[in-house]
């Protein structure tokens, strides 16, 4: 999510609420907007931390301030949906920012009148639909080939898609580096994932010393392709993010429900 909180600044939202899943993944990709909007001086005065699997959002967009000037909404799959559609019939129309699940093709690609309004939505995650890299439009046309659209699959891989790639991919690369050794309780395969700079279609990932990934991230933007489909356009590229979010080691947390706080 590095990136999101400038993009939102610059866009003049300076007091965002969130409304994200209550686990250890949106409490990261909150961190991940938070430490960097924060430092440039916006404010979130109310975090919404909602169950997985919620279908019933009225007490969430009841909560939403009057003065804020956008929502920070991370929520993946049919939650997202559920959210959508009741914010809809509200008559709720506060700009929306995306988590990296929220405007994943698994998202995009439902049906409903909320669907449209997602254009615009800003996010930030490890890719973007309309990435031009020559690796990230050959992982596309792979993907389409195997699941084309006329069999169910999405007009470009989803966030799921690339992270269990990702995950393989490096399982099988570091079995390949050790020749399948697994003895001494897999001692020479674990020192090969903790030193192996993976090739991925967006970029090399590599680990730092607390085996938290280091790689590119990518702020987006909904729009409409020519077929009238969603999908994500590159406003900016990151390289080289870390889990420190740029800040110095000591002054580093884990993210959580109370961290980052700027109230």
């Amino acid at each position: 999510m590095v990136g999101l909180g400038q993009a939102a600044i610059n866009k003049g939202y300076k007091r965002v609420m969130v409304i994200a899943e209550d686990y250890a993944f949106p409490y990261s990709q909150v961190q991940g907007f938070m430490t960097e909007f924060c430092k440039l001086g916006g404010r979130v005065p109310v975090k919404a931390w909602v169950p997985l699997g919620g279908k019933d959002y009225s007490s969430v967009i009841a909560r939403i301030p009057k003065d804020v000037d956008a929502l920070l909404v991370v929520l993946g799959g049919a939650d997202a949906v559920n959210f959508l559609n009741q914010y809809e019939a509200s008559g709720g129309d506060k700009p929306m920012m995306g988590g990296s699940i929220t405007v994943s093709q698994d998202v995009l690609n439902y049906r409903g009148k909320r669907r449209d309004s997602l254009v615009g939505t800003i996010s930030a995650g490890p890719y973007a639909d309309s990435f031009d890299g020559a690796d990230w439009k050959a992982f596309v046309s792979a993907y389409q080939k195997s699941f084309p659209v006329s069999s169910g699959g999405y007009p470009s891989p989803s966030l799921f898609a690339l992270v269990y790639y990702t995950n393989m991919k490096a399982a099988l690369d570091a079995l390949d580096a050790v020749k399948g050794d697994l003895a001494g309780g897999q001692a020479k395969y674990r020192d090969a994932l903790s030193k192996l700079e993976l090739k991925m279609p967006t970029g090399t990932v590599r680990l730092d010393s607390n085996r938290q990934a280091i790689g590119t991230t990518f702020v987006t933007e909904v729009v409409k392709d020519a077929q009238g489909a969603l999908t994500t356009r590159v406003l900016r590229k990151v390289d080289n993010v870390d889990q420190m979010l740029g800040l110095k080691k000591e002054e580093f947390q884990i993210g959580s429900r109370d961290i980052p706080n700027c109230p």
